[in-house]
């Protein structure tokens, strides 16, 4: 691909088009100033993060046409399968068992010696 973006390299009329457009989307790229930065970089992570899409950092022409366009794939909405408790551990929380206290044993006399 000849057209990359990312903080080695970048076309400043480019960058400042991603930067407005990550703003535009909910992003914080930092000042629109067509420097590829931390911040771009960072914003253009995000933007990939939250479409689902290789969090490289680096805008190709198929991303920047989706970044610009603003016809980027839907967020991927992550399902969280429900949590099951070992049986030894539900057992455990359902019958809460009561700890006796420590009995104190009496302190044993010393033999008095006599002389």
């Amino acid at each position: 691909m000849a057209f990359l973006l990312n903080y080695k390299r970048a076309d400043r009329v480019s960058t400042i088009h991603v930067q407005n457009a990550l703003a535009a989307g909910g992003h914080t790229p930092g000042p629109a100033d067509g420097r590829f930065g931390l911040s771009t970089m960072k914003a253009v992570v995000a933007f990939q993060n939250a479409h689902g899409l290789d969090p490289s950092g680096m805008v190709d022409e198929a991303l920047y046409a989706q970044i610009v366009s603003g016809k980027a794939p839907k967020p991927v909405a992550e399902k969280k399968a429900p949590v099951k408790k070992p049986a030894a551990k539900a057992a455990a929380e359902a019958k809460p068992v009561a700890k006796k206290a420590p009995t104190k044993k009496p302190a044993a006399k010393k033999p008095s010696v006599t002389t």
